[in-house]
């Protein structure tokens, strides 16, 4: 929790007519006297590069342990790229917030976490041996959620195994599992070279305006968009928000391996952080709660920064009250499945709403959710 002096409505009020006391040559404006660039540095150096350095790191490991599955498939090499896999997917939570230059660039979201995947897409893929990922037509049949359909597909680890050993399509699988982990790789590594060889870090550090397009506009929308597709994909949609209350169990995030509750929580945890400018390391540097701060942004008698704060607080506690597996909650347990979508949709009024229009910046993304 930051340690920020409260102020009352009354307070930003009596601070407004002490302003205007002055002459005009001492007044300006909050949102050009603000060291916006110190801000984006912070963000560039000790959040987003160290996340994608980290997360291809985890992701290198996650190629390792599958090569090593596919050389000698056992439940005890299935495990290890399970692991491995899981860690990677973990990590994937903490930068899908950032997709803009580089990852916008290589679609990453669209090629790392399109689910539900088309489990006949790729079991048709598998069957021909023939097929090309960077394709369209192949989107939902990559990335994370096509690993977790091919390492968790079958009721036993036996059984998984035996698809990679026994069966007639063995081969083939095993050129499958090792491509599309692959394509998580490289499109990984080419995001991270983006923004350092790349040199996108120093593009996005000298970027402080906040126009469309802006580092500042991108952070707003990239944070706000991941919001939205963490209320509307990861709950709202499985929980049957959409379809009249009927369930969709599975079209939850990881559904064979059910991990979907435990990376939602992940989600919602890096992207808290990510307001706050809250490194990896526990470092708490300036964010945009402390620009908000800074244009003495107000909620009804507070800030609008504890506001935000205390609202993502109130959604990953929604969350932690679920019990077990998602794909299992939105039919045993659906008010607290969609308690954790209504402490979602307030949070996105106050980040998509109050937020930029404290800040001056313009909401510019598509949801396609009505918001």
């Amino acid at each position: 929790m930051k340690v920020l002096k409260k102020y009352t409505l009354g307070a930003f009020a009596c601070l407004s007519i002490l302003s205007s006391c002055g002459s005009d040559s001492d007044s300006t404006d909050p949102n050009t006297d603000y060291d916006r660039q110190t801000m984006l540095a912070n963000y560039a150096e000790s959040l987003i590069v160290p996340a994608y350095s980290a997360f291809q790191t985890k992701v290198e490991a996650m190629s390792t342990a599958v090569d090593a599955f596919v050389a000698a498939p056992s439940t005890e090499t299935l495990a290890t790229a399970r692991t491995a896999y899981l860690e990677a997917y973990r990590t994937w939570q903490e930068v899908s917030v950032y997709e803009f230059g580089p990852a916008e660039e290589q679609m990453l979201r669209e090629r790392l976490n399109k689910y539900p995947t088309t489990t006949s897409q790729i079991e048709n893929n598998i069957a021909s041996g023939s097929y090309d990922l960077q394709t369209t037509a192949n989107m939902s049949a990559i990335g994370f959620p096509a690993l977790d359909y091919l390492l968790y597909t079958n009721a036993t680890d036996a059984e998984v195994v035996a698809l990679y050993t026994s069966d007639a399509n063995a081969a083939n699988r095993k050129k499958y599992l090792q491509d599309v982990s692959s394509l998580v790789k490289q499109r990984t590594a080419a995001v991270y070279n983006g923004w350092t060889s790349g040199d996108y870090a120093a593009t996005f550090k000298n970027s402080p305006g906040t126009a469309v397009g802006s580092a500042v506009g991108n952070l707003v929308n990239g944070l706000n968009s991941d919001i939205d597709i963490t209320k509307r994909y990861k709950v709202g949609t499985p929980a049957g928000k959409y379809t009249i209350g009927n369930a969709l169990p599975d079209k939850v995030e990881a559904y064979y391996s059910q991990n979907s509750l435990e990376l939602l929580k992940q989600n919602i945890r890096a992207e808290k952080a990510i307001f706050m400018g809250l490194a990896a390391d526990g470092t708490n540097g300036p964010g945009l709660d402390d620009y908000l701060d800074h244009v003495k942004a107000p909620y009804q008698n507070g800030l609008l920064s504890d506001a935000i704060e205390a609202q993502f607080d109130a959604a990953l506690a929604a969350a932690n009250a679920i019990q077990g597996p998602l794909s299992e909650a939105v039919i045993s347990q659906p008010a607290a499945v969609m308690k954790v979508y209504d402490e979602l949709q307030k949070l996105i009024v106050l980040t998509k709403t109050d937020m930029p229009a404290a800040l001056g910046v313009t909401i510019s993304y598509n949801d396609n959710d009505g918001d």
